[in-house]
């Protein structure tokens, strides 16, 4: 395994640009996902199952961002305006903690009703499901 690199905190602007943009990536995929509940059917398995690895991985890329902010956090000789970055960056990554986590408790739901899970299912199974209001 590499050897951690640790960022010096002049890269702290860097960090909060890269985050910013990637929290409205995220949301944005947490929207779609939100829309597809609705309508499962229209992913398929493997569309589930890239979701779920990207955002575990995503999962593991987050712990390190946040590995960095409590290291910038512990310098003793802060500035108060890096320190007020320095929260801005923490809101970021707890609001992408929060998303990363809506992510796969959805990709999870949605896996229950893919159009795989459609159409393995039996006549009897989806006319029950139907009769009942459900889906398969």
């Amino acid at each position: 395994m590499p050897e951690r690199v640790w960022h010096p905190i002049s890269k702290l602007e860097f960090f909060i640009d890269h985050t910013r943009r990637w929290l409205a990536d995220v949301q944005e995929h947490a929207d779609t996902l939100e829309e597809a509940r609705t309508e499962p059917h229209v992913l398929a398995d493997s569309d589930v199952a890239r979701i779920k690895r990207v955002y575990t991985e995503q999962a593991g890329d987050l712990t390190l961002f946040e590995e960095q902010a409590e290291k910038w956090g512990r310098l003793p000789d802060l500035s108060p305006s890096r320190r007020a970055k320095l929260k801005t960056l923490d809101e970021q990554l707890a609001g992408l903690r929060e998303l990363n986590k809506k992510v796969l408790a959805l990709a999870e739901e949605l896996a229950k009703g893919t159009i795989d899970t459609v159409m393995a299912a039996s006549d009897e199974e989806l006319g029950l499901a139907a009769l009942l209001g459900e889906r398969p």
